[in-house]
Formats: structure tokens, sequence, C-alpha cells
């Protein structure tokens, strides 16, 4: 046997295994190639939907007004909307709805049945199997910040000073962040990567979609638990129920992109 033949011989043999089956190329060793044409969709596709964006910004503004007047409508809860200007007005027509709803201190027996239910709550994550530990932490963690939320409104109930239209508004200025840099988060993690064109238009399209439709529904429904439970649970939404709520979608969105053929 010559010695090339050798070669491609021990070659063969360093991606067989032990059986006879070829050992297939670990999916965190691969490479693929990058086209410095490929910058055009990095920059290009974020910096298009972000022209898209402002341009159309006024309409996604009245958008938004308008799924929170219909949702007071539906629901009747006396609330009353108005708009508040941003960008202190350096852009003319830039209103953000701002939802005028009352939300009181929790009262003695809403304060004592969120106690009790806490420690429920406590006690059932104990008797969770192991094998559902995530729900254990979950549960723990709901407690964890309801709990001191609750201490808060014990001890000095009239030292918070969050009312119910500043959290709304302020959501909806989150979500309005997000909006422009989610295109940017895509460029940086998706179309870096070797995938049809339609694909990466596609991914940010149903992720700015989502979050135009999602959020007035998202914040007024948090709303409506501020104003019918009370303040108290303000910091539980405000940590766990609100700008993380749509993070969680956006990854979840890229995931299902990912597995696109």
């Amino acid at each position: 046997m010559s010695l090339q033949e050798r070669l491609k011989h021990f070659k063969a043999l360093r991606h067989t295994g032990h059986g006879g089956e070829l050992i297939s190329l670990h999916r965190a060793m691969r490479t693929e190639s990058f086209q410095r044409l490929r910058w055009l969709e990095i920059i290009g596709i974020p910096l298009l939907f972000n022209l898209l964006l402002l341009a159309f910004l006024p309409q996604t503004l009245a958008l938004w007004r308008f799924v929170t007047q219909s949702s007071i409508e539906v629901t009747g809860v006396p609330a009353q909307l108005s708009s508040l200007e941003i960008l202190n007005g350096q852009i003319p027509g830039l209103w953000l709805p701002w939802l005028d709803l009352p939300a009181s201190v929790p009262s003695f027996w809403q304060w004592w049945g969120n106690g009790l239910a806490g420690l429920l709550l406590l006690s059932l994550s104990f008797l969770i199997s192991p094998e559902n530990m995530p729900m254990r932490y979950l549960l723990r963690l709901f407690v964890i910040i309801h709990g001191c939320s609750c201490v808060y409104f014990a001890l000095l109930p009239a030292a918070f000073n969050h009312s119910l239209p500043e959290y709304h508004s302020s959501c909806l200025t989150f979500v309005l962040t997000l909006l422009f840099l989610m295109p940017w988060v895509h460029a940086l993690t998706f179309h870096v990567l070797e995938k049809p064109l339609w694909h990466k238009f596609a991914l940010t399209g149903v992720s700015l979609a989502y979050l135009l439709l999602e959020a007035p529904l998202h914040y007024f429904a948090a709303a409506l638990v501020l104003h019918y439970g009370s303040l108290l649970f303000m910091p539980l939404l405000f940590i766990l129920g609100s700008l993380m709520m749509e993070v969680m979608m956006m990854i979840a969105l890229y995931a299902w992109a990912m597995s696109w053929e």
C-alpha cells in the first residue's frame, strides 16, 4: 500500500465510529463562508425597517390609541384616554396613549389574602417533584417578588409613588424602544447566518407585527389587574409580566425562524 493510500485510509478511520458508521461533524464545529455582500443585509435590513417604522410612527401610535380606546369600550372600565406627547414635541403627531385609570393601595383583606396565597404557593413549591424543578424555582421567584411587595405595603404604603397611568405609559415606551432595537438584534444574531433573504425579512417583519398588536392589549390587561386588584401587583407585573414577556416571545420567534427550511 502506497503512502498516499495509507493517508487516505487513515483519514477515513478518523471519521468512522466503532460500529463502522460515519461520524458526522458536530454542529458546534461547523463553519460557513461569510461573503462581504452579506454586510448589505446585516446593515441594510434593520436600517430599512427602522426607516419604515419612523415613517409610520404616527400611525403606529394612533393604532395603539385606537386599540386602547376599543378595549375601554369593550370592558366598560371607568377610564379616560388622553394623549402624552413624546420626544418633547420635536416630531409633531407623536402621542402615546395615556390611560387615566385609578389604582389604590391594597386594603386590609387584600393584603392578608395575597400574603396567605404567597405562603400557600411557597408550600406547594416543596411538594413539586424533582422532575419539575423549574416550576419550583418559578413559584419561589413569584413568592419572593410578591412577598417583598407585601412587606413594603405593610410598612410604607404611602411611600409608593408610582401610579397606574405612569406604569402603562412607561411600558409602552419600552416597547416602542424595542421596536427600533429588535431589527439590529436580528442583524447580529440571524442576518449574519447563511439564510435566504426572505427568511431575514420575514423574521423581523413577524416580530415587529407581533409587538405592534400585542403591546396595547398586553398593558391594558395589566392595567385591569392593577385597577381591580391594587398597586400591590405592580412590582410583580413590572419584573415578570412586562418587557420580559415581549423578550421571551422574540426569542421564541427567533427559534422558530431558525427551524425554517
